[in-house]
Order: C-alpha cells, then sequence, then structure tokens
C-alpha cells in the first residue's frame, strides 16, 4: 500500500515514514502543498495522509482536488489536539478518518488496516459486479444470424423506457437478458427487482406488487412496500408473465398506462417511474388462446419483443457457450481455467439440449464437480466416494466464500463450522 504523507515539520514527517516502512508500508514525502499535488498526479498512492495546516495552503485544498478529479484516495487528516471542529468538517468534506497530534501509531495502524480491509472488499464488489455482467452477456453470446437479431433489438431497447416482452423456452437466458439491458440502459446503480408470477399464489401476489397499508386485511399490522415501490426508477422483471391472473392484469395495464399504482389500503396512487421487463416461455398466440391473457395487456407489453431461439436452431453457437461457461464454472470453483476437452466437445455435439443454456451449464457443472476423463470411454468418470465428496465440500467451501465477498468468517458461520476448520480444509 503506497501511502502519500503531507507534513511540513520534517521531524514529524521522517518519524511517520519510519513507522510505516516497518510496518511493510511504501511511503512518499511531501513537505508543502505543492509537492503532495505533484506526487498526487506522478505517483496516484492508495491514500494520503496529510496536516491541515501547510505552508502554501491547507489540506483541504488536497481533499477538494482529489474530489474535482475523481480520484479515489482516501485522505486522512492529522489534526492538533482538541481541534475536533475541524476534524469534523474534513469529514463532512470526504476526508476518510483524522487522527490527531501527538500520533498514536496503534490509532494510526487500525485507520490503514481498516481502510486496507474497505479497499480490498470494495474491489472484490466490482468483481463481482463485472462477473455478473459478464455472466448476462451470456444471453447475447453466439454469431448465429438468430442472435444478432436478438443483439441488434437489445440495443434498440437500451435507448428506450418502453415495455420490454422477452420470449423463449426454459433455460435460454431470459432473466439474464433482462439484466444485461436493465445493466445496459442507465440504470445500472439502481435496483433490479425479479419475480416470478407463476412461484407465488394469487392472493399473495397483489400485495407483493402493489403493497399495502396497515390495516388493509386482516393482519396487516404495519405497511408494506411492494415490488414497484422498491424499483422505484429501476427495473421490475415479471417472469412467467403468462401466468398472472386476471384482476392483476387490469391493474398491470394500468400501471404501463398511467404510470401509477396505488397499494392495498390506500387511497393514493403512487408514481412509478422505472421499467417493466416481461418474460414468458409460451408464444404470444398461446398466451391469449390457451391463458386467456388480456389482448390488451400482450399489445402494451409487446411494444419491444425479443425472441431468444433454442441451441437447437442455433448450432453454430453451441461451442462458444460451452467454452464460455466451461472457463466461468472452473473460476467459481477455484480453479485455474482451461479449454474444453476433447471428450467433453464430442458429447456437447451430441446433444439436442431441450433445457438450452440452463442444462448446458448444469451439464458442465457437473462434468467439473466429478472431473469428467478427458480422455473419453464412460459417460462420467468413476473416483471413489471419499474423493467425490472432498472435492464437493472443496468446491461448495470455496463458492460460499466468493458469495460472502471474500469474508471467510461470515462463509463459516453460513457453513456452519469453525474458522480454523474453514481454513484446515482449504489447504486439505
Amino acid at each position: 500500500m503506497l501511502i502519500l504523507i503531507i507534513e511540513d515539520e520534517a521531524r514529524i514527517r521522517a518519524g511517520i515514514a519510519e513507522m510505516l516502512v516497518d510496518e511493510d508500508y511504501q511511503v512518499l514525502e511531501a513537505g508543502t502543498l505543492h509537492q503532495g499535488m505533484q506526487l498526487i498526479d506522478q505517483e496516484s498512492p492508495d491514500a494520503i495522509l496529510s496536516d491541515i495546516n501547510l505552508p502554501d495552503g491547507d489540506g483541504f485544498s488536497v481533499l477538494q482536488y482529489c474530489n474535482t478529479q475523481k480520484l479515489d484516495m482516501p485522505v486522512i487528516f492529522m489534526t492538533a489536539f482538541g481541534n475536533r471542529d475541524m476534524a469534523i468538517q474534513a469529514i463532512s468534506q470526504g476526508a476518510y478518518d483524522y487522527i490527531t497530534k501527538p500520533i498514536r501509531f496503534d490509532e494510526l495502524f487500525a485507520r490503514l488496516h481498516r481502510l486496507k480491509e474497505m479497499q480490498l472488499f470494495k474491489g472484490q464488489v466490482q468483481r463481482k459486479a463485472s462477473r455478473k455482467q459478464e455472466e448476462s452477456q451470456l444471453a447475447t453470446l453466439g454469431d448465429s444470424e438468430p442472435m444478432k437479431m436478438v443483439r441488434k433489438i437489445a440495443e434498440k431497447a437500451t435507448s428506450s423506457d418502453a415495455p420490454i416482452l422477452i420470449t423463449g423456452e426454459t433455460g435460454v437466458g431470459k432473466g439474464l437478458l433482462a439484466k444485461l439491458i436493465h445493466i445496459s440502459d442507465g440504470r445500472k446503480e439502481l435496483p433490479f427487482i425479479s419475480i416470478n408470477c407463476a412461484s407465488i399464489p394469487e392472493n399473495l401476489l397483489e400485495s407483493e406488487l402493489f403493497g399495502f397499508r396497515k390495516g388493509a386485511f386482516t393482519g396487516a399490522d404495519r405497511n408494506k412496500k411492494g415490488l414497484f415501490e422498491e424499483a422505484a426508477e429501476g427495473t421490475l422483471f415479471l417472469d412467467e408473465i403468462a401466468e398472472m391472473p386476471g384482476q392483476l392484469q387490469a391493474k398491470l395495464l394500468h400501471v404501463l398506462d398511467d404510470g401509477t399504482f396505488r397499494p392495498l389500503g390506500s387511497t393514493k396512487d403512487q408514481k412509478f417511474r422505472g421499467r417493466i421487463i416481461a418474460a414468458t416461455n409460451v408464444s404470444p398466440r398461446d398466451m391469449i388462446e390457451d391463458k386467456g391473457f388480456r389482448n390488451d395487456l400482450y399489445y402494451r407489453l409487446s411494444v419491444l419483443t425479443i425472441e431468444i431461439p433454442p441451441l437447437r436452431d442455433r448450432p453454430e453457437d453451441l461451442l462458444p457457450l460451452a467454452e464460455r461457461l466451461y472457463r466461468e464454472l472452473a473460476l467459481d470453483m477455484g480453479r485455474q481455467p482451461a479449454a474444453l476437452p476433447m471428450a467433453l466437445v464430442q458429447k456437447i455435439q451430441q446433444q439436442s439440449w431441450p433445457g438450452n443454456v440452463r442444462q448446458l451449464r448444469n451439464y458442465l457443472e457437473r462434468s467439473l464437480i466429478f472431473e469428467e476423463d478427458q480422455h473419453g470411454g464412460g459417460d462420467i468418470a468413476s473416483p471413489s466416494l471419499a474423493d467425490a465428496l472432498q472435492q464437493f465440500e472443496s468446491d461448495w467451501i470455496r463458492r460460499t466464500i466468493d458469495d460472502c465477498d471474500g469474508d471467510k468468517s461470515l462463509a463459516s458461520r453460513r457453513l456452519g463450522i469453525g474458522l480454523s476448520t474453514l481454513y484446515r480444509k482449504l489447504e486439505e
């Protein structure tokens, strides 16, 4: 970790630098505001430890410069003992922390340790967000003509707030495509709320979508936000829309037409400024004829319709998709990503994949877990039960750690084992 010290008193600056170097930090030193600014531009330190009163300005100029240039450089101010008001002002303007002089190095090291953990966590969150975006891109992966059309319509969709209807068989990646559109149309930092209309009973689905107010019905002892309210200006993804009951279809149509909804038990409408993306594995004709879906709602939802073709209709996309999935699954399991084994290539090409991308992903994950024989032969290699269980346990632990953003203490609690046991199993 590279730390810039900006302090005009050479003796104090040298003492701080010496203590930091002893703790394996890398150090840059500046005696003036001007020197500090130059080092910020030239060396891009990871953090700045600055006095507030400098001979050619004050430390607040450092903070203002970092904020103006959008530099991710946390600033810790050194303040005179008892100068609490200035410290509070520094925090309010965006400083990471402050420490009083004379400096207690145990306090300084504690702050720097906390800063390192925060930066590590931030990096893990950014990597996880990047992985999620890459995963969403699987929904449009492929150079077949049908997938080129999917990408073309999806790109058009990102420049509009119109409702979208995504159709396709089970497992083709409708939810992934919805997330990709959400990420790509400027809503990345806003909520993406998903609900499966087929998985919730009709009497509960309405309150889930629209929320309710205290006293709206027996048992409503508090206000509850619905998904429309939680989505705010983000995206509400309605999966299996063909299964939505008729009464709720009418209410959804009202939201699409007027941009408002009313929680159960309320007398006031609320604005919905978000976007609705719906998905179904039922063909549009069957939605209306067999499912009794409202014509007017269908036409309102299908302003933009994207049909994702099944894998069997685009065989040229099969192996590139399998290669990408195989590498990502290997990374998820903490393994070195490798090329798709030839034995797997042959077996993949021999199947029709009625479950589409989801089935292919599950097949590849199973192959990695059991370490499929790369030299042909049987369907699945036959490791001993003990070896298979140990491998599964190791993969499960690593995946849980990843889900906890690298927090091994939290992972051990979720797994129901002690932290020392978790470390031991990682080393096995």
